[in-house]
């Protein structure tokens, strides 16, 4: 694997019920491919039932915060970050910030997987997507989703930013929702100072494409919407899985530079050079 100098925000564990191998492999991998940091961010279990297939159970928030500080023993030599991957539930986010306003987090990554009671990226309900009109339903709501989680704030960095594409799924109106639709949502994030991370995970999945695309990414370039890297890694050799991509991708759009996390608080750097 080609070395690239990026950290890597959005790694999971196995608490989350759909990731294999311990903690000590994903950080492993990171040091072997040479990557600057690394940051856990798993599936947050709040609000307590939502999802619960798909996430830790509230009761196991101990254990989570545990694998964070026994990496950063274990490997004083690469920093260690601490973040979670947040759902965007509205009748929960009360919850939500009540259970979690004691963590010191890095970041925390907010997320849209469910419209109209819809888990659209789960690959168990994946034959929903056959009935009629379910694709622009999608879309569309989760756009608006996305809308409304950007103004609710709190948290550093959207995730997946174009995920209903995961299972190649693209609305007749695609590019109507390119030219009206994503420049005032962008615009939004960085008035709100919201990043998007650019997730390498889309190559691993029916759409073969990066999250978000190159011409979603472009629309944040120039609505200032600053970008950091991750590779939703679910296994231990997924981590920092096609950053080589994922930084042509970021310098194709115009980008320059990135952003670190640390404590919640913002670190630009120089985007480096492709191997």
């Amino acid at each position: 694997m080609k070395k690239i100098s990026l950290p890597d925000y959005h790694v999971h564990t196995a608490l989350c019920k759909h990731a294999c191998g311990e903690p000590s492999d994903y950080v492993r991998r990171a040091i072997e491919i040479g990557l600057p940091e690394l940051g856990f961010s798993d599936h947050c279990p709040w609000p307590a039932g939502f999802d619960p297939n798909y996430r830790m159970f509230p009761e196991e928030y101990g254990k989570y915060r545990k694998i964070v500080e026994d990496a950063r023993k274990e490997f004083p030599q690469i920093p260690i970050r601490y973040g979670i991957e947040l759902d965007w539930v509205p009748s929960g986010m009360d919850e939500v910030w009540e259970n979690l306003r004691t963590e010191k987090f890095d970041y925390l990554i907010s997320s849209v997987h469910y419209v109209e009671g819809f888990p659209f990226d789960n690959p168990d309900f994946v034959q929903e997507w056959k009935k009629d009109g379910v694709t622009e339903m999608v879309w569309n709501n989760y756009f608006d989703s996305l809308k409304k989680m950007i103004l609710d704030g709190g948290f550093d960095i959207i995730g997946h930013f174009d995920l209903p594409k995961k299972f190649g799924h693209i609305p007749r109106n695609y590019d109507q929702i390119l030219k009206s639709v994503l420049p005032e949502l962008l615009d939004l994030a960085a008035n709100k100072g919201v990043s998007i991370e650019i997730n390498s995970a889309g190559l691993r999945k029916t759409a073969a494409e990066i999250y978000p695309s190159l011409e979603i990414l472009k629309i944040a370039r120039k609505c200032g919407v600053a970008i950091c890297f991750g590779s939703d890694s679910h296994r231990p050799e997924e981590v920092g899985a096609d950053f080589d991509k994922s930084l042509q991708l970021a310098k194709d759009a115009g980008y320059t530079e990135s952003i670190r996390f640390r404590e919640r608080q913002k670190i630009p750097f120089p985007l480096p050079e492709l191997p």
